[in-house]
């Protein structure tokens, strides 16, 4: 039996995620966002890429403008739904970016159906269900929400995402962030916990995925450290090419806080 052959990409039979459609040209680039937030956070990021591509930005299942599904919390559901927006879209084959809870997306999907994901960029996430989305916290997360019907105690992911350069000088920000995080249907962000607690170990993905992955972190993100780009970029073999990339005086939300330089080493 052949163990490099992934298995069957899921179906998805819920409401096709909310997303925009941006620019064109030959190459598509699918923009993944990190939990609690939305698409929102590439609003900087998406137009400069889409000089040069066409650009989808979704909202992942639950979050967002996007429903929350009615099947099991999993990134297999979330990862079908990602490839009915392909569908939707015709496109046969995205570049894809997923940062942080948007890796986990990413890196399932690229696992589930690797011929529809061209280059990976894998921004401030993990393969490894570990810090920061300890599986037991994230199912604790899932039940205080719910419970209390607010997404309040999640505010500490405002000063975490954001590096004490962006907090200082672009103060803005952590009032979209803010804003996101109060604004999240906290069903949704019940259901995305869930399915972030219920993720897979994704280390093979990154091993092997065979076209480009490019690492991207930021050098003051306290959430995902740049060692952590260290530890899997050693999961590469020297034949397939790998990039890895630190950008100083930046936390943890790379995209929002650092666009302009997210797009020039994106080739926007």
């Amino acid at each position: 039996m052949d163990t490099t052959t992934p298995p069957p990409a899921p179906t998805s039979t819920g409401a096709l995620p909310a997303y925009d459609d941006l620019g064109g040209g030959e190459r598509t680039w699918l923009l993944l966002h990190a939990f609690p937030l939305s698409g929102r956070i590439f609003e900087r990021l998406a137009p400069l890429l889409a000089q040069g591509a066409r650009v989808l930005v979704v909202d992942l299942p639950g979050l967002g403008r996007s429903a929350v599904p009615t099947e099991e919390a999993s990134m297999d559901h979330v990862a079908a739904a990602l490839l009915a927006v392909l569908d939707a879209a015709g496109v046969e084959r995205a570049d894809v970016l997923g940062i942080s809870t948007g890796g986990y997306a990413a890196l399932r999907l690229a696992g589930l159906a690797p011929e529809r994901v061209g280059r990976l960029v894998l921004a401030s996430t993990t393969p490894w269900p570990i810090e920061p989305d300890v599986p037991a916290e994230r199912r604790a997360t899932a039940e205080e929400v719910e419970t209390s019907r607010s997404t309040t105690s999640l505010l500490d992911s405002v000063e975490g995402g954001l590096g004490p350069t962006a907090r200082r000088e672009q103060p803005g920000l952590a009032d979209l962030v803010r804003g996101l995080i109060l604004g999240a249907d906290p069903d949704g962000v019940a259901w995305v916990a869930r399915a972030v607690a219920a993720r897979p170990d994704t280390s093979a993905v990154v091993a092997g995925h065979p076209r480009e992955v490019v690492l991207l972190f930021g050098e003051e993100d306290g959430e995902t450290p740049p060692e952590r780009a260290t530890q899997m970029a050693r999961l590469r073999p020297d034949h397939l090419p790998t990039s890895l990339h630190v950008l100083p005086a930046t936390g943890h939300l790379t995209v929002l806080e650092r666009p302009a330089e997210v797009a020039a080493l994106l080739g926007g």
